[in-house]
């Protein structure tokens, strides 16, 4: 995204965070091994404090990711699980430049892992089953893609507002999210 590209760093990676925040439903589960995660108002209110959050909390979803699994009869779903676990994975916390380019990275992530779920439950199309275009090929935006894309936008435009745009940012990260995990259930 252009927006993102042109954000404060720390704003480009707070956006990347909340990317993959609302799409944390898909993170592969095997019990305890995976961490909760849950947004605190308190931990997102100021953009100086925010990198460090967002480095703890990425930090403890890799190293829960070690245990947990993403065993699933649906290869549909494993894949959706690995996509998820990619934007932990790829996560670096050395570089600066480097985490700005990983949030742009899970921005579009996020768009094509909205695509997949859109034809996962596009029920017209079963015995081909789902296709897959990578973010931005294909003519029209799916219907949750063009919900993620929204949110991305809003929220970006919301942390660059400071504290004044907090509570939009939140309520929009947590109503994406359980966007995603609706989506899941009619999947399993």
């Amino acid at each position: 995204m252009d927006l993102l590209g042109g954000a404060d760093p720390d704003v480009a990676v707070a956006a990347g965070a909340l990317c993959l925040y609302r799409i944390a439903p898909l993170l592969p589960r095997s019990g305890t091994g995976l961490p909760q995660w849950e947004i605190a108002e308190a931990d997102w209110a100021d953009l100086r404090t925010l990198p460090q959050q967002i480095d703890r909390i990425v930090r403890s979803l890799r190293e829960g990711l070690s245990s947990a699994s993403a065993e699933t009869d649906d290869e549909a779903l494993g894949e959706l699980h690995e996509m998820a676990s990619e934007m932990i994975l790829r996560y670096t916390d050395v570089d600066p430049l480097d985490q700005v380019e990983w949030a742009d990275w899970c921005s579009t992530l996020a768009l094509d892992i909205h695509q997949q779920l859109d034809e996962l439950l596009d029920d017209s199309d079963q015995e081909a089953g789902p296709r897959f275009f990578p973010a931005g090929t294909e003519p029209e935006l799916t219907f949750l893609q063009a919900l993620e894309l929204e949110d991305q936008i809003r929220i970006l435009k919301g942390l660059s507002e400071g504290s004044r745009g907090q509570q939009a940012v939140i309520r929009r990260a947590e109503d994406g999210r359980t966007r995603v995990r609706e989506a899941l259930s009619r999947l399993v």
